[in-house]
């Protein structure tokens, strides 16, 4: 272990569950007698690895055997997986000790970590605030000490977007080097490309150690050929700017110590651009979404409107509300605005062909993780422009990664992103703490 670094054992983690989780709810379900059992019988073994014995916790998205796995959604509260997803056995292969499952929004589909099944995951830096979805319950338990590492997923922002809210480090990784299984839900065959997963930590070291051990079993594909020369720096304009209308120029001068060579908004379209093209890739695929789920495409539209109607009254919890406003909203963007999937397909290549060129200069794009910080508890869902910065990484298929950089006005955390072509993890994470050492002031 880095002499710098210092893990928490089982027992301390467990204790910090029991006094902090009924404050966060960063848990839908804690296994923490058995853990101190695990931690008591691997004492006396070997270390397999440099995760032995070390507390973590997944996202309830992974499927775990014998534990129940919801995805967020009360129909499946009592889902109980008869197999582990590669996810959970690569770490307890590993000998980590699982303290439990984490909350999500209802099928990963908001921004903030509130379902029928979890409750509502508070941010430990402000706990009237949100800790981001749809991995807030990761994010929330980590970055308050209860974990020392998760694993999440990232399909529009969230891997990024809790940690850019709670103040750790968060990676989405490509999808074409790290394939996602194991998962529930799965996102339609149409957009799978575009969900990632990926490790949260407190600090690189912890960051890369997850990522040493998770690599041999779950990458699969080949990183591509990356000498780095530089970043562009990619710089929201307008509303996109959000309250943090000086990110060039408070990251300008770090991202130049930290990277060398500096651009800005080069061989890139804008910002809302990027933005718009993303959401057209998500509207126009609308049908997927519902349809790969059991609900179908009718009775999905009666639930979405029953869960905005009622809200969990009269005992329809098919959807929460924040769920459901996505859904209405994606469906209201396919209607009105993005009908052409064709089209939409088309200015995505195009898209992904640009930032692949600039991965081929030896460029990284370093943008705000979010411009906003984290918003009051229900505040988040269907907010204009909070996601703008981290779906167009999604549509890439980038290796991004969060990195705490200071913190708003108000005392809030701020984050950057960086993002790389598919295999340059470990490149990152050298920017990363490079990018941290030189951000301003502390965490």
């Amino acid at each position: 272990m880095s002499a710098e670094v210092r893990w928490p054992t089982v027992p301390e983690a467990a204790a910090r569950v029991r006094a902090r989780d009924p404050m966060i709810r960063a848990f839908v379900r804690t296994r923490l007698e058995e853990a101190l059992a695990e931690h008591a019988a691997r004492r006396s073994e070997p270390p397999g690895s440099v995760l032995h014995g070390v507390p973590y916790s997944l996202k309830d998205m992974w499927d775990t055997a014998g534990i129940p796995t919801s995805g967020g959604s009360y129909r499946y509260r009592d889902r109980l997986p008869t197999a582990s997803s590669p996810v959970h056995e690569v770490f307890a292969d590993a000998g980590a000790v699982l303290l439990g499952k984490t909350n999500l929004s209802d099928m990963g589909l908001a921004p903030e970590s509130a379902s029928w099944v979890g409750g509502v995951t508070a941010n430990p830096a402000d706990l009237g605030r949100t800790a981001g979805g749809s991995s807030g319950g990761a994010a929330a338990a980590v970055a308050d000490g209860m974990s020392t590492f998760e694993w999440g997923s990232d399909f529009g922002g969230s891997i990024r977007i809790p940690a850019a809210f709670c103040g750790v480090f968060g990676m989405r990784l490509s999808t074409e080097t790290w394939p996602v299984r194991g998962s529930f839900p799965n996102p339609p065959p149409s957009v799978f490309y575009m969900n990632g997963q990926g490790p949260l930590a407190r600090d690189v070291f912890t960051m890369r150690s997850v990522l040493g051990v998770a690599a041999p079993r779950l990458r699969t594909g080949a990183a591509r050929s990356f000498a780095l020369r530089g970043a562009v720096l990619w710089a929201p304009r307008g509303k996109l700017c959000g309250q943090w209308p000086s990110f060039a120029d408070d990251v300008g001068p770090a991202a130049a110590a930290a990277f060398g060579e500096v651009r800005r908004d080069e061989g890139l379209p804008t910002v809302g651009r990027a933005f718009r093209l993303a959401l057209a890739m998500y509207a126009a695929h609308f049908e997927d979404f519902v349809e790969s789920d059991t609900l179908g495409l009718a009775e999905g539209l009666v639930a979405v409107l029953s869960a905005l109607a009622l809200r969990g009254r009269l005992g329809d919890k098919r959807l929460h509300p924040h769920t459901a406003k996505v859904l209405l909203l994606c469906a209201l963007g396919r209607v009105l605005f993005w009908r052409d999937r064709h089209a939409a397909e088309r200015d995505v290549a195009h898209f992904r062909a640009d930032v692949g060129a600039l991965w081929d200069r030896g460029f990284v794009v370093v943008a705000p993780t979010t411009c906003y910080p984290a918003p009051p508890h229900g505040k988040a869902t269907g907010h204009p422009i909070l996601p703008a910065c981290c779906m167009p990484g999604n549509i890439a298929d980038a290796t991004a990664l969060a990195v705490p950089f200071g913190r708003f006005p108000g005392g809030l955390p701020r984050s950057v992103q960086i993002w790389g072509p598919p295999g340059s993890e470990d490149v990152l994470l050298d920017l990363g703490a490079a990018l941290a050492s030189r951000g301003p002031g502390p965490r």
